[in-house]
């Protein structure tokens, strides 16, 4: 039973910490937002558009960000009227559509992944530290 009730202690320290952890970094990067002029849904679409990957489609996004379709378009129509963002035709199939940054959405989205960096309760880790979390973030969250 002692393992029971110091597994049960330790999980509740560790969703504690989590949650604090959560806390922090949403109040910083909401900070961090307000600097760059960005709602939390536009940041969070901006951020899904890595400039070194293929353009994803709109469908993807949604995936992604497990959120509908229509969703992705305003937050879309938000960045495209912003200069951050375009639509462009899919390379290989013409009903589909791709979000890709612009050279404005780049300098954006470079700047603003500095300064959340630089801001996260997680700078104080290591690269090898942060990658480990990162899986450990991933098992739990497919788990």
């Amino acid at each position: 039973m002692a393992e029971t009730v110091d597994e049960a202690n330790q999980m509740m320290r560790l969703l504690r910490r989590l949650t604090t952890l959560a806390d922090a970094t949403l109040a910083s990067a909401g900070e961090v937002l307000a600097e760059f002029g960005l709602t939390v849904s536009a940041a969070s679409l901006l951020c899904a558009l890595d400039p070194r990957a293929e353009t994803p489609t709109m469908r993807d996004l949604s995936r992604q960000m497990r959120c509908d379709p229509s969703t992705i378009s305003l937050m879309a129509d938000k960045l495209d009227r912003s200069g951050l963002v375009e639509r462009r035709p899919h390379p290989t199939d013409g009903r589909k559509r791709t979000l890709a940054l612009t050279d404005r959405g780049v300098e954006v989205w470079a700047a603003l992944s500095a300064r959340l960096g630089e801001t996260s309760a997680l700078a104080v880790l290591s690269v090898e530290e942060r990658r480990t979390l990162e899986e450990l973030l991933a098992k739990a969250q497919s788990g």
